[in-house]
């Protein structure tokens, strides 16, 4: 009797001690997912703010002859999606703490009108990193540290026989080298198959950042051996399938290895942006006592005399105001 008792005992033993270690392993995973969770955030907020920031800057000196084109500045983006991811984790934006996540950063690109700019991890002097700079892991560190430093600006370039094309979001011309000749050709450059087409351009432009990315973290990977992990480019970020194709200015962060707040490094990445698009403006006036609106371009001698007295983008925007649609001139 003792002994069947017994036996019950640790049967009942064994089935509560499994019941807590699959208890625990469910907590343990609910906690990493949330983490995850909260990193995907950080750096989505993070990456709208730093885009928000290039795109807000009173300095855009915007050409208004080439659609999507106006100049940005990626270290302002740098700057602020640190500032944010900070805040995130509860960390003040100090040049601490700011170098202390750039540590995670193996990458991030600004894309422009015409190129882009890509941020990697270089050596830099007086920066008092945590890492020597030969491949003995044991050396005292040097007066060399690791900085996120952004190049200097690339061309979306594609070749075709002995031409090199740069191409552009607007996709309406690109810059053709030639030898020592450089023209511009309007229209998409050629391609074995045809002219190439408004989707081929669009991957193009995307497939020569993603590479380039691809192309600094295994660079990141064979100049530092004393990583305290190795950077890899996510899957989906190759082709960037089930993300917004890069159409409009852009800002793209890749955050791996994240172990601030968690036993296991964590990892995630972000694309932001804008597209820009042509507005057709709309302009209000008054006609004989009565506030009317109408296309801007629909009037281009001056709306006879009128005065205009208020812009809009959109129609409702003008009725808002108090301006009533204009049969003669919207015609």
């Amino acid at each position: 009797m003792s002994r069947s008792f017994g036996i019950v005992n640790i049967v009942v033993i064994l089935f509560i001690a499994a019941l807590l270690t699959g208890y625990m392993n469910y907590i343990h995973k609910e906690n990493d997912e949330i983490e995850r969770l909260k990193l995907s955030y950080a750096i989505d907020y993070s990456t709208d703010a730093g885009a928000a920031a290039m795109l807000e800057t009173g300095s855009l000196d915007m050409d208004y002859t080439k659609n999507k084109s106006f100049t940005v500045d990626p270290q302002l983006a740098l700057d602020t999606f640190l500032d944010v991811f900070c805040f995130n984790y509860d960390m003040q934006p100090t040049a601490e703490n700011k170098a202390l996540i750039k540590d995670y950063i193996p990458v991030a690109t600004v894309a422009t009108f015409d190129g882009f700019y890509l941020a990697s991890q270089q050596q830099v002097k007086n920066g008092g990193g945590n890492y020597p700079d030969d491949t003995n892991i044991n050396a005292v560190p040097k007066d060399v540290g690791w900085d996120l430093i952004f190049g200097m600006k690339m061309p979306y370039t594609y070749n075709f026989g002995s031409t090199s094309y740069a191409l552009n979001m607007g996709l309406d011309y690109s810059l053709a080298l030639t030898g020592s000749s450089l023209t511009k050709e309007f229209g998409l450059p050629p391609t074995a198959a045809g002219t190439m087409s408004l989707t081929e351009a669009k991957a193009t432009i995307n497939t020569i950042i993603s590479n380039d990315m691809a192309y600094s973290i295994d660079k990141t990977n064979e100049l530092n051996p004393n990583w305290k992990n190795s950077f890899y480019i996510p899957s989906q970020l190759t082709t960037f399938s089930g993300v917004n194709p890069i159409e409009g200015p852009s800002f793209i962060v890749l955050v791996q290895g994240l172990n601030i707040t968690t036993s296991r490094p964590i990892s995630g990445f972000s694309l932001s942006g804008s597209k820009i698009d042509a507005v057709r403006m709309i302009a209000g006036y008054t006609r004989g006592g009565i506030k009317y609106y109408s296309y801007v371009d629909k009037n281009p001698s001056g709306f006879a005399g009128l005065t205009i007295e208020d812009l809009f983008t959109t129609e409702k925007a003008a009725a808002l105001k108090g301006y009533y649609f204009d049969t003669e001139f919207m015609q």
